[in-house]
């Protein structure tokens, strides 16, 4: 027996926001963001939401200079992961979900500038990333992740 979908007054019931992330390892270990205190102070990729009709990669280069002052110099032509998660209570909305796309990239340099949303930036393996305290959104990535599709 199938329950009804749960109904939102903010959105039609296959209401997604798209997150772009970007995925940059070194030496085998994955670069994070960690959010400002307002934030969470959570570790999370570099990206953020795209903007509607924002070309992907576009954005994902936007939101990585927004984010850390970091200038994406290549993205790959297509997310080499995608995953979703959904919240509830947030953004004054009962609930959304989260469709997120990963995408590998490269940087011009690692002259990370701090900004409102994101204090520090570090890399860490995956054994690492067991101990941090993850956005939501990069937990997601555990389940698919791989360092040889980095190889």
């Amino acid at each position: 027996m199938s329950s009804k979908p749960r109904q939102s007054k903010h959105f039609p019931d296959s209401f997604f926001r798209v997150s772009i992330k970007g995925l940059y390892i070194k030496n085998g270990k994955m670069l994070l963001l960690k959010e400002s205190k307002e934030k969470g102070e959570m570790w999370e990729l570099p990206g953020g939401g795209l903007e509607f009709g924002e070309d992907p990669q576009e954005g994902l280069k936007r939101e990585v200079l927004e984010e850390a002052g970091l200038t994406v110099t290549e993205v790959s032509k297509n997310p080499i992961y995608a995953w979703q998660n959904k919240f509830e209570n947030k953004r004054h909305m009962d609930w959304y979900h989260s469709l997120v796309l990963a995408y590998k990239i490269n940087l011009q340099n690692l002259e990370f500038r701090p900004s409102e949303e994101c204090i520090e930036i570090g890399f860490f393996s995956l054994e690492e990333l067991a101990n941090l305290n993850l956005n939501v959104q990069t937990k997601g990535l555990l389940a698919h992740f791989s360092l040889e599709d980095f190889k």
